[in-house]
C-alpha cells in the first residue's frame, strides 16, 4: 500500500460529499472531503449579498453573486474592489415583449410595455410593435339624424336634408375639443345648456339656453376649445362660412 498509485485505486461509481481526497497544505499533505472543496467553491465564486453588489462588493471577473433582497443574479465583468467591480444582471427567459426596466438602486424589472390612449403594443416573439390606433384622442362621429349630444375631444360631420341640433357638452375641461363640418343640406344649429356660451371673435352667443350658434350654408363649419371648464367654449381657428350667432 505504501507503494500504491492513485491510479491503481478504485474509482468510485458516484462522488459523494463525504469523500477524501489528498492536499498539500502549507507545504504538509493533509486530507480534506470533497465537503470542504465545495464550501471553498462557493464561498469564493458563487458570492452572496443583500443588494445590488455594485459598490458594495468586491469581485474577480466571472465570479457571481446573488442579490439575496431581489432574488437577482449578477456575474461580474471587471475585477476590482467593492468600489470598482462592476457587477452586470444577469437576465433570465423573458416572455415576448418583456424588457429589462432599470429601477435605481435595485436591479432590473422584467416588465412588458403599457399602452396609452390611443395606443396599441403588440408583442410577437423578438419584436414589439407600437401603432397608432387613434387620431390624436380625436373622435369623428357622422350624424344623420336631426338631434346630436356632443362629446368633448369629438368631431362631428352633419349630414341630414334637415336642420341639425347639436347640444354643447353639459361638462368639459379646460382644453376639450369640438370639431363640426356640414355636409347635410339641411344646416345645423349649436344649442347651449345653463350657464353656457359660445366666443366668436369679439362676438359671443347669449348665455344659456337662449344662445345658438347655426350655420348659414350647408358646407359651414368650425372649431372651438373649451376655455372655461362646463360653461365657456372659444372658436379658436376662423369659421369657414358666415355664421349667425344668436
Amino acid at each position: 500500500m505504501a507503494n500504491e498509485k492513485f491510479t491503481q485505486l478504485p474509482s468510485v461509481a458516484a462522488a459523494t460529499a463525504n469523500d477524501i481526497i489528498c492536499a498539500v497544505q502549507g507545504g504538509i499533505s493533509s486530507q480534506e472531503t470533497l465537503q470542504q472543496v465545495m464550501n471553498l467553491f462557493q464561498a469564493n465564486i458563487v458570492l452572496h449579498f443583500a443588494g445590488n453588489p455594485n459598490g458594495n462588493v468586491a469581485g474577480t471577473t466571472y465570479q457571481l453573486c446573488w442579490d439575496t433582497t431581489h432574488t437577482a443574479l449578477y456575474v461580474c465583468t471587471t475585477s476590482g474592489s467593492t468600489v470598482t467591480a462592476v457587477w452586470t444582471y444577469v437576465l433570465g427567459t423573458m416572455t415576448n415583449g418583456q424588457l429589462a426596466i432599470g429601477s435605481t438602486g435595485n436591479a432590473p424589472t422584467l416588465s412588458t410595455l403599457t399602452a396609452g390612449t390611443n395606443i396599441s403594443i403588440v408583442n410577437a416573439s423578438g419584436s414589439i410593435t407600437i401603432s397608432a390606433t387613434g387620431s390624436g384622442g380625436f373622435t369623428w362621429t357622422h350624424v344623420t339624424g336631426t338631434t346630436q349630444t356632443m362629446a368633448s375631444n369629438n368631431g362631428y360631420i352633419v349630414d341630414n336634408s334637415g336642420l341639425v341640433t347639436l347640444t354643447l357638452p353639459a361638462t368639459s375641461t379646460l382644453g376639450d375639443e369640438i370639431q363640426v363640418i356640414g355636409r347635410g343640406s339641411g344646416g345645423w344649429t349649436i344649442a347651449q345648456l345653463a350657464g353656457q356660451q359660445i366666443i366668436v371673435g369679439s362676438s359671443s352667443t347669449t348665455i344659456g339656453v337662449g344662445g345658438s350658434l347655426s350655420s348659414t350654408n350647408r358646407r359651414d363649419s368650425f372649431y372651438i376649445v373649451c376655455t372655461n371648464a362646463n360653461t365657456e367654449w372659444t372658436m379658436a381657428t376662423g369659421p369657414q362660412g358666415i355664421l349667425t350667432v344668436v
